[in-house]
């Protein structure tokens, strides 16, 4: 299952891509979003490339269906992984993947960040798929749910701390 979201924000490129890199501020935001344990595992960028790897605990942000209680826990262990790279002086790609740790499902999407002057533009596209028989639509849907709640959630932490 896909969507895709856009998000705008009023700063420039240089300084979405700084905050995004920046430790204190993925500390501050996953502390806003509730999130426990945040582990900064891998950060790094120069002028052609970066990597980050964030692990943290997370709860749900939607209710969890009957079906799926069997997969529930309060808190889950979710890791991150991004990978961007350069495309021109005021564009950046990035691909990514989520591992929600107990969670039989792949979750992996990518972003572009277009500079547009003093503000930017983050196209966000993601994919989860699950390939359990019977329940692995239901699993999805329900992820498909709860991801687009947080990105949204995470969006506007990054917005208000800019």
């Amino acid at each position: 299952m896909k969507f895709d979201v856009v998000h705008p924000y009023d700063a420039s490129l240089d300084t979405v891509l700084g905050a995004f890199f920046d430790e204190q501020h993925i500390q501050e935001k996953n502390e806003r979003l509730g999130h426990r344990n945040v582990q900064v595992r891998e950060l790094k960028c120069d002028d052609t490339a970066g990597k980050i790897v964030v692990e943290r605990e997370m709860t749900t942000s939607v209710k969890v269906p009957g079906a799926l209680a069997g997969f529930h826990r309060e808190w889950n262990a979710v890791r991150q992984e991004e990978h961007w790279f350069r495309k021109d002086s005021e564009e950046w790609h990035c691909e990514f993947r989520v591992r929600i740790e107990g969670v039989p499902a792949k979750i992996k999407g990518n972003m572009q960040l277009k500079g547009e002057g003093e503000a930017c533009t983050n196209h966000v596209s993601l994919d989860v798929r699950c390939e359990i028989p019977l329940l692995g639509k239901k699993i999805a849907q329900f992820l498909v749910e709860d991801t687009r709640i947080k990105i949204e959630q995470e969006y506007d932490a990054t917005r208000g701390m800019l």
